[in-house]
């Protein structure tokens, strides 16, 4: 197979026996867009039978039924090629180690199986059995180049460095999809390792034949080489590699973006020096306000004097970068720059006056760093009685900013604010001042009527564990209903773990392995190994008398022949987004039932991290809230399918399955979320309004535009 051939195959949908999809579409440009008069989604067939029903059911109910574990294994003989297939996603989707060596052995049987071997071994790579790791192995010299890459990419996500070696080995593989995966299984390990610097050289090996300059002229490489390379300099900036040093320079001068982007990032974990900071400076010019966004991270962190005026003229209204986000970095970058304040405050003085919260909030935490705390205090007081409540939250994250006395003066006073994302961020922020008064604060928030609150509270308290703190987080666990109240009681767990002398600390989590709810168990059970050495057998809990309802096609929602599309229209224009129903059912139908309800129209995007995600669709606005359609929250989807730009995701804490009704969008492409984060749509027109969301912004409305 071609190796073009190879990486649609790779980043396509391999598996999903109730679909037939072709491969994603090409990245969206970073800033050009074309709207198209007619679009239209990818043809799908959505099917039906007892047996997908079954297996649907079955995923559905995986934490709380234990005896279905049998039954889909034994629907991976079924005569109906679709089944088998469909039962080896939901196999997949079993979790580790609560559903163990018979599942993973049943998925290794099936990897000499022409029609399902590379859905197999996906699942294998899913669940993360280490059981798995020699069988795996056997097939990264497999003949086919696309079972080489699922391998590949299955082996690397499991805890064993000699698996890891062998991952290695092929990054010299003949085929670059091979390459590809192999480039980003360094990303998901230990930067600290002891191999660490073989992993490095390694990877700068497979990178050397594209290189940018040989001599005085410039290599050309092919589309599906540049995919390789952004994908290595990806690799080598997560591990922040040292040793990337000279690669980060080298495609810190790339015209291809995502090249140059993750170079950017690269060169950002490194300790400044001139070269570093001269490439950074260049990368303020690109056109594409990612770089140029990233440009301004490294030379906050770098700090270097010589680079202000750069940063300045970004900043200057006569020469301003159009992209909100740039500027934002800028002003973020001039809180780091200590002794310059006669260059900088007049810069941050005129953010203040921005009418763009974004921007005017940016200016407000680096004004608060740079003049004397009297003066910060008293320009917080400029603001912080505001009607707009994001701009109260940039006085919530400005006061972090203050010394302690002052800070925790502020913070309490906005942990009172009437809008919830300012309350609960307050209320976080308190957990980086916890003197034994804000202590006694924080255990009062754990009584809070809001549930958001006290989780605020949890959060916070786990930035220095205490065992005072153990009797009032118990309390908050008794005492949490509703919404969020599965995250408080993982949490609280969690915390009684960091203190394990806490009066009643053991016996609490050891009462928790028969909790109803299947995330807290789980939690409960790995504390009590990990935190009082307590080794007991996975325990599992009869399943609950009710069944969840599974949304099914031509049932609940229509068994569409094309992907469908949505329409979500923005303060700052519309989106369209192609859905994947064939893979994601439940998020699809999850998404289109609240869209269609209104249930999101005029709620805010609370967090936009840039260069990163956009995030909204919160009911409550301050990112706790997860109200899904059914009420239940939805089983995590994962699939092959890749994070790109404009990828549409399903936030979710940390529990896999607590997806609920917030979305979020990606600026670039995110490999760190593959196989992590439910994708279940991708942008087809709008990345320029995707470019121009600030938080605060608001959802509209939502619309399907066809039903086929």
């Amino acid at each position: 197979m071609k190796a073009t051939e190879t990486l649609s195959l790779l980043v396509g949908v391999l598996f999903l026996g109730c679909a037939a999809c072709s491969a994603p579409r090409p990245e969206p440009a970073p800033i050009v867009e074309e709207h198209h008069l007619a679009i239209e989604g990818h043809p799908i067939t959505l099917r039906r039978s007892k047996a997908l029903d079954e297996i649907a059911q079955i995923e559905e109910d995986r934490a709380a039924n234990d005896g279905d574990e049998a039954r889909l294994i034994s629907l991976l003989s079924h005569d109906d090629v679709v089944v088998q297939r469909r039962a080896i996603v939901a196999l997949g989707r079993l979790p580790y180690p609560d559903f163990g060596r018979e599942t993973t052995e049943a998925l290794c049987a099936l990897l000499d199986e022409p029609d399902v071997r590379i859905g197999a071994a996906f699942a294998l790579g899913l669940r993360g059995d280490p059981l798995a790791a020699g069988v795996l192995a056997a097939y990264l010299n497999d003949v086919d180049p696309a079972m080489r890459a699922r391998a590949v990419e299955a082996a690397s996500r499991l805890d064993d460095p000699s698996v890891h070696r062998d991952v290695l080995v092929a990054l010299r593989d003949a085929d670059l999809s091979v390459k590809i995966e192999a480039a980003l299984a360094t990303a998901r390990w230990d930067p600290k390792a002891d191999n660490a610097n073989d992993v490095d050289r390694a990877l700068l090996d497979t990178l050397r034949p594209y290189r940018i300059e040989r001599g005085d002229a410039r290599t050309t490489r092919t589309a599906i080489e540049a995919e390789l390379v952004w994908r290595i300099l990806f690799a080598l900036s997560r591990r922040g590699s040292l040793l990337g040093r000279g690669a980060f320079l080298e495609y810190g001068d790339s015209d291809v973006p995502l090249e140059r982007l993750f170079a950017v990032r690269g060169l950002a974990r490194l300790d400044a020096d001139d070269q570093l900071v001269a490439s950074a400076v260049s990368a303020l010019s690109s056109t594409d306000w990612r770089i140029a966004y990233e440009a301004t991270v490294a030379l906050g962190r770098f700090k270097d004097p010589s680079s202000l005026d750069a940063l300045l003229e970004l900043i200057t209204p006569e020469t301003a970068h159009p992209s909100v986000h740039v500027r934002v970095g800028v002003l973020a970058a001039l809180g780091e720059f200590e002794g310059e304040a006669k260059r900088t405050l007049p810069a941050l003085r005129a953010g203040l006056a921005n009418l763009e919260v974004a921007v005017r909030n940016a200016a407000l935490v680096s004004m608060v760093r740079t003049i004397p705390a009297e003066d910060a205090v008293q320009t917080l007081e400029r603001f912080v009685t505001r009607e707009d409540p994001f701009t109260r939250l940039g006085v919530v994250q400005a006061a972090a900013k203050l010394p302690a006395q002052q800070a925790v003066a502020f913070l309490r006073r906005m942990a009172t604010d009437s809008n919830r994302l300012v309350a609960t961020s307050a209320v976080s922020a308190l957990g980086e001042h916890l003197e034994s008064e804000v202590r006694v604060v924080l255990h009062e928030f754990l009584q809070h009527a809001d549930n958001g609150m006290r989780l605020a509270a949890i959060g916070a308290l786990q930035n220095a564990p205490d065992s005072s703190d153990a009797p009032f987080l118990m309390q908050a666990f008794e005492t949490s209903t509703g919404d969020i109240s599965g995250e408080i009681a993982s949490s609280v767990i969690e915390s009684l773990g960091r203190t394990p002398t806490a009066a009643r600390a053991q016996e609490f989590v050891r009462a928790a392995l028969v909790d109803k709810r299947p995330y807290v168990r789980s939690v409960a059970q790995r504390v009590l190994a990990k935190s009082f050495g307590a080794e007991l057998a996975v325990n599992h809990v009869p399943p609950l008398p009710e069944q969840r309802q599974v949304p099914l096609p031509g049932r609940d929602f229509p068994a569409w022949t094309k992907n469908p599309l949505v329409e979500i229209s923005t303060t700052r224009g519309n989106m369209v987004f192609e859905l994947f129903p064939a893979e994601a059912p439940k998020h699809v139908f999850n998404f289109v039932r609240l869209a269609t309800h209104g249930e999101y129209d005029g709620l805010t995007f609370h967090r936009v991290v840039p260069d990163f995600v956009v995030q909204g669709g919160d009911y409550r606005g301050d990112g706790n809230g997860g109200r899904p359609a059914l009420s239940n929250a939805l089983r995590h989807e994962f699939g092959p399918r890749k994070y790109v730009r404009g990828s549409l995701g399903m936030p979710r804490n940390a529990d896999v399955d607590s997806g609920g009704s917030q979305i979020f969008i990606t600026h670039r492409p995110t490999p760190h979320l593959d196989g992590r984060y439910t994708i279940f749509g991708e942008l087809l027109t709008g990345g320029d309004v995707l470019d121009q969301i600030q938080v605060g912004d608001r959802i509209l409305s939502m619309r399907t535009l066809d039903a086929k």
